[in-house]
């Protein structure tokens, strides 16, 4: 590498390090500005209004006499589902589903193996005497 390539390269350091320097201190004064300190507060405001209306809706669905029906049903799905060994039924089937599709991939990948042909040794010749 030439003197003179040397001397750019670390020019192009610098100048980049001195855009990274400008880049944070154009953020920084952006962060620290008062229209940036207000825009934060009206947006932490804004969440927390929106906070509360979520907060306050979850609790009417919960009083309600549907909210109540339905998280017994659900209960009582659940309880059936334990009794009828539905999850272990399900675990199993995907046991199941799963070992065959590997046991498929594998003969698949075996036979994709048998099809190739072997690698041959490289040819002595002109270009390659031996």
């Amino acid at each position: 590498m030439s003197e003179e390539e040397k001397r750019e390269g670390s020019e192009i350091v610098g100048e980049l390090e001195a855009l990274g320097q400008q880049l944070a201190g154009a953020l920084r004064a952006l962060w620290q500005s008062e229209e940036s300190r207000k825009f934060r507060q009206e947006i932490g405001e804004g969440f927390t209004e929106l906070g509360k209306q979520i907060d306050a809706a979850f609790k009417a669905a919960q009083e309600s006499d549907a909210a109540r029906q339905f998280s017994e049903q659900v209960k009582e799905t659940v309880d059936k589902a334990r009794e009828g060994d539905v999850v272990g039924k399900l675990e199993r089937s995907l046991v199941t589903g799963v070992r065959e599709l590997n046991q498929q991939l594998s003969k698949t990948v075996s036979s994709l193996q048998e099809d190739e042909p072997p690698a041959e040794p490289p040819a002595s010749g002109p270009e390659n005497p031996a």
